[in-house]
């Protein structure tokens, strides 16, 4: 049985023990959130409504197909 391709093509990248972030970048162990420069890296409070990853609204099964 000749090895899995993965294993015979697949390349090894350098493992770092610290990533690599932004200058003045910490973590804000109180809200839970890396913040830099002051702000949130990633802010999810500027969604109006509830969305799926697709975007579009969640209907439920009873009506799907309509």
């Amino acid at each position: 049985m000749s090895p899995h391709i993965l294993l015979t093509k697949a390349t090894r990248r350098p493992y770092n023990d610290e990533p690599e972030m932004p200058e003045n970048t910490t973590y804000n162990a109180d809200k839970g959130v890396w913040m830099i420069d002051g702000k949130p890296m990633v802010d999810s409070t500027n969604y109006s409504e509830r969305a799926t990853k697709k975007c579009d609204q969640e209907t439920g099964e009873d009506q799907k197909g309509e």
